[in-house]
């Protein structure tokens, strides 16, 4: 060899480079390469120019050769095959493609014959190719994929259920131990000395045909026995390994003829199974760097087979779109890792630009790995299938993400779904994943949706702003933790839907959730749920009617709740009436929490049963330590209720600072309101007898009301029948009281009294009407033992209003009738 590197000899071998000849072209090449090979020349370069390739043939690759193909196209010869090859890498290695435009027949192609003719591949890898790398190709046109690897399917032999598997596991001695009930063992022997095991140097444990294990068995995240056997049936031990992970001929105990397998499996769950050993041929290390794939009918790029295959720097766009002549073909996508099931390992996609194909940019079925870096995606991403381990790191997504990490469909078996510092534009992300993570995300105009086994959405920011989609959040996971987040839903139909129960364990950490014209929504349905150091804040004038479910236990703490209507429930009150666990102690914590209402009471109304914050179907709950306040905008703060509690077994309500004020000075009838269960109708839930604990609240223009509901439920206490007591530092101005209604005095001293007793139902109110007075809107009176209030402000007349229903003229006031006037009497006189 005088040098390394062989300029093709286009006459010596009769090849054509004017796009003619097809016949004598493609075997000119073909007897070209392979002369160089056997010449042992390592550089092959062709001259430029336009290549036909037989219709009937393909150009043929060799080992250890780099091929500089600039300026060089390849066009197949139009036919009506059903599957072809341009360029063709099989079971080859360490082999470079440089510089080769390949264009398919697929305007041209006669489709007539019938099926699908999606098999025809621009450069393909298949078999027991090794360390390819393509380099600057650009293919198109081709009837089915522009880039693909593909393996074969060989097998040492089948294993059908119940003919080839036994109860029991392999003893020390090789022989079956059937005392060992939870196992299963093949009884069949594997012979791994033949040549076809031999051609590829490893043997590997596998399900059926389509990847999976069959009835009553899944074997993905079992540990799998292989136990060696010499000729002679001597037992040589056994080795851990996993289904479809290598066993390799060279790591064989010496003398090793034959195997055996056996796993954690019961028997008697398995139906007809069937499984394989195989020893299929599979590309490895195959590399696409700076290539362009597009306009080709079904892919831009298959993975069919293949482990450690990398696309690095590559644009795959336009495929399977509609042409002049011809329509695409499913599936449709730029990238699609699917045949091969789990023989499908280590993917990366690193610094492409995936855009405008017609189902998607990317589909992964079934795969043991797969690594997204740097990329942007146009169009539908899915994790489908079985697969594990998904990692998607700085990429912009801008299409709906969907998928699943599950490798059998059970939650439990799931691996992981990964997203670290991508963005999301414009569509949706679903992920059903055994275990997902979000981090450092950034979600435009985009919904979330995560279920599965554990969701994690750390350090992400969600901006919506599309007031037609509802259902922008829906956390559904059994385990969920949302630390240290942000989500702006400030213009949507609806924030949030997720189902009733899903979750086992939901967990809110320093999120804020900012909404506006949104009508709220249903956040998570959990057995266990902590909301600590978070922001829940509502703006504008659409009701915001939000929802969290704890049903065994529950701790708020250190929250704001600005304009909210939310409720805490400890069941599903839309289907099955549901009470929480009631353990016999308090599971039920809202502590050290800020509760404000800021709006205009004219346009922004609380739902009835739940106004700022409203508890239901807890049946032991402790409020303690709050800051709860009504901040008035326009002139009434009407009937509206910072906390409403309906109250099951036993409620402390203690140490809460409870604050009410407006421009005016009109205060509100009550700010908290203590009711009895909450019972829908027709309920069968029995009406509890309650323990109520409130003391210690520090109650500014504003008060604790307990209903008539509650206090016909109330226990007494063991010291006779005094309802457990409110505590109050004078005679109440304001509020609803009941006959007996009991509030001591907490600031009681020497020569004064324990407290008051109510001794006429009604609505304290201690500023009597006065004669030629200017009363302004709103404001509340009491006259002949009735309570007034002025819905016309102006100056009184010379008679008190007395009427007891609907308004009534004084002078230039209105008055309207609000309540029979409550009358207190002190109790208790403390000797001094």
């Amino acid at each position: 060899m005088t040098s390394i590197a062989y300029i093709v000899e286009l006459e010596r071998w009769g090849i054509k480079n004017n796009g003619t000849d097809a016949v004598n072209t493609t075997q000119g090449l073909n007897n070209a390469f392979l002369w160089a090979r056997d010449n042992d020349y390592q550089i092959i370069i062709l001259p430029k120019g336009n290549y036909l390739v037989d219709k009937n043939s393909f150009v043929t690759l060799h080992s250890n050769t780099n091929y500089k193909f600039y300026g060089c196209v390849f066009a197949k010869e139009s036919n009506n095959l059903t599957g072809y090859n341009v360029l063709l890498c099989d079971s080859i290695k360490n082999v470079i493609i440089e510089g080769a435009t390949v264009k398919g027949d697929r305007e041209t192609h006669n489709y007539s014959s019938g099926g699908t003719h999606e098999w025809g591949y621009g450069i393909e890898c298949k078999n027991a190719c090794y360390n390819i790398l393509i380099k600057g190709c650009d293919v198109s046109e081709c009837t089915g994929d522009g880039f693909a690897t593909s393996m074969d399917f060989s097998a040492i032999g089948g294993i059908q259920h119940p003919a080839h598997f036994a109860k029991g596991d392999i003893d020390s001695q090789g022989n079956l131990d059937s005392t060992k009930s939870n196992h299963t063992t093949v009884t069949k022997f594997f012979d791994v000395t033949g040549d076809l095991v031999k051609s590829v140097g490893y043997f590997y444990y596998s399900g059926d045909g389509y990847g999976g294990y069959g009835t009553g068995s899944n074997l993905n995240k079992t540990v799998i026995k292989v136990h060696f056997y010499k000729a002679d049936g001597s037992y040589l031990g056994y080795r851990n390994t996993r289904t479809y992970e290598f066993i390799y001929l060279d790591s064989l105990p010496i003398g090793t003829t034959k195997v055996k397998f056996s796993f954690l499996q019961n028997y008697d769950l398995m139906n007809g199974n069937l499984h394989y050993v195989m020893c299929a041929k599979i590309p490895q290390y195959i590399f696409f760097v700076n290539c362009k794939s597009h306009k080709n009918r079904r892919l831009g790029a298959s993975i069919n087979g293949g482990r450690f295959v990398t696309f690095e720097s590559c644009e795959i766009f336009n495929n399977s779109n509609p042409m002049s002549t011809s329509i695409g073909c499913n599936p449709g996508y730029g990238i699609d890792i699917e045949d091969g099931y789990m023989t499908n390992q280590k993917v990366t996609v690193r610094n492409c630009n995936i855009y405008d194909n017609r189902a998607g940019a990317f589909i992964c079925v079934s795969t043991r790995g797969v690594y997204l870096e740097n990329n942007k995606f146009r169009g539908n991403v899915n994790l489908a299938g079985s697969g594990d381990d998904y990692l998607s790191l700085n990429n912009m997504y801008y299409g709906p993400i969907t998928g699943r990490s599950i490798t059998s469909g059970v939650e439990r078996d799931g691996t992981f779904v990964t997203f670290r510092n991508d963005s999301i534009f414009g569509s949706s992300c679903s992920i059903n994943a055994g275990n997902t993570t979000l981090e450092n995300c950034v979600f435009s105009k985009s919904n979330l949706t995560l279920s599965g086994e554990t969701a994690k959405v750390i350090n992400c920011k969600l901006t919506f702003d599309d007031p037609d989609k509802d259902g922008v959040i829906g956390f559904a996971s059994k385990n969920l933790e949302v630390r240290d987040s942000l989500f702006d839903i400030r213009r949507a139909r609806g924030v949030a839907s997720a189902g009733y129960g899903q979750t086992e364990n939901a967990v809110f950490s320093n999120v804020q959730f900012l909404t506006n014209e949104v009508s709220g929504g249903h956040y998570v349905g959990a057995r266990n749920l902590i909301v600590e150091g978070c922001a829940f804040i509502h703006s504008g004038k659409t009701v915001n009617y939000s929802r969290m479910m704890a049903s065994e236990s529950m701790r708020v703490e250190n929250s704001i709740f600005k304009n909210q209507s939310f409720r805490f429930d400890g069941g599903n009150m839309y289907g099955t009436e549901v009470l929480a666990k009631d353990t016999g102690y308090s599971t039920h914590i809202f502590r050290n929490n800020k509760v404000m209402w800021e709006a205009d009471y004219g346009t922004a109304v609380h739902e009835a049963r739940g106004p700022g914050i409203a508890f239901l179907y807890i049946p032991r709950l402790d409020i303690i330590n709050n800051n709860l306040s009504i901040i008035g905008q326009g002139s009434s703060l009407g009937a509206l209720y910072t906390l409403r509690v309906f109250t099951e077994n036993y409620l402390n309500i203690s140490n809460n600072t409870i604050v009410t004020k407006n421009a005016t000075g009109i205060n509100t009838i009550g700010t908290i309101t203590i009711e009895g269960a909450y019972r829908k109708s027709g309920s069968t839930l029995p009406r509890p007898k309650t323990v109520i604990v409130a003391q210690n609240n520090n109650k500014v223009n504003s008060n604790i009301t307990f209903t008539g509901n509650v206090n016909s439920q109330l226990e007494k206490f063991v010291l006779g029948d005094i309802p457990i007591p409110i505590l109050a530092s004078s005679e109440p101005t304001f509020g609803v009281y009941s006959l007996g209604q009991v509030l001591y005095n907490s600031s009681p001293i020497p020569g004064g009294y324990i407290g008051w007793v109510c001794t006429k139902t009604g609505t304290a109110n201690k500023n009597a009407w006065t004669s030629n007075k200017l009363y302004s809107v709103n404001t509340l009176v009491n006259s002949n033992g009735k309570v007034y209030k002025s819905t016309v402000g102006g100056t009184s007349g010379t008679t008190a209003p007395s009427h007891t229903s609907g308004s009534a003229p004084d002078g230039s006031v209105t008055w309207e009738y609000v309540d029979i006037l409550a009358v207190f009497k002190t109790f208790g006189l403390i000797s001094s």
